[in-house]
């Protein structure tokens, strides 16, 4: 039941990282969300082998769970491998658009 519960909320949570990648308003910010997305998917993904391999046993089951944890280990380490590569840029960016739209605001 936990890994049925984890591998929805880590669905749940990429969409929820897509929709902010689309609504984001700097190029390096949206890949940030996008690293994001990539590393909930891949949780997603290694759950849903473990899951597969835990609750039917077979030959062919524990193959194909262990191909989804490679597969979803995969997405998990790039994911956080660009997230660390651009938190920093994202951070300078939202910095870069908060002072430029303080500056097209009209002055009272």
């Amino acid at each position: 039941m936990f890994l049925a519960i984890m591998i929805v909320v880590s669905f749940v949570l990429f969409v929820y990282f897509k929709v902010q990648q689309t609504r984001s308003r700097g190029v390096m910010e949206g890949n940030w969300y996008a690293s994001k997305a990539s590393i909930a998917v891949g949780i997603a993904i290694g759950s849903f082998g473990l899951n597969a391999m835990i609750l039917y046993g077979t030959s062919i089951s524990t193959a194909v769970g262990v191909i989804f944890m490679i597969y979803g280990g995969i997405n998990v380490f790039f994911g956080i491998r660009n997230y660390r590569a651009f938190l920093p840029a994202a951070q300078k960016e939202a910095e870069a658009i908060r002072q430029h739209e303080e500056q097209q605001q009209p002055a009272k």
